[in-house]
């Protein structure tokens, strides 16, 4: 069973903060995984890129759809 790990940031359209909670098993290391989310409290499709790195790290970055 994974651990969820739970990421806080900011929306990229609203500004407010979010809370997004990651799956470290959709990830194996050293490897990127980008999907959409829609936004909590706006609505609007986040994307999200999830990187693990070789150490099992995770780095989660989000963006406006409009800008990928």
């Amino acid at each position: 069973m994974s651990n969820w790990i739970s990421w806080q940031d900011h929306c990229p359209y609203c500004g407010e903060p979010i809370e997004l909670l990651l799956d470290p098993g959709v990830a194996d290391p050293g490897m990127s995984l980008t999907y959409i989310e829609d936004c909590q409290v706006c609505c609007r499709p986040i994307v999200v890129m999830l990187h693990v790195d070789e150490h099992g790290n995770h780095d989660c970055q989000l963006k406006m759809e409009s800008d990928s």
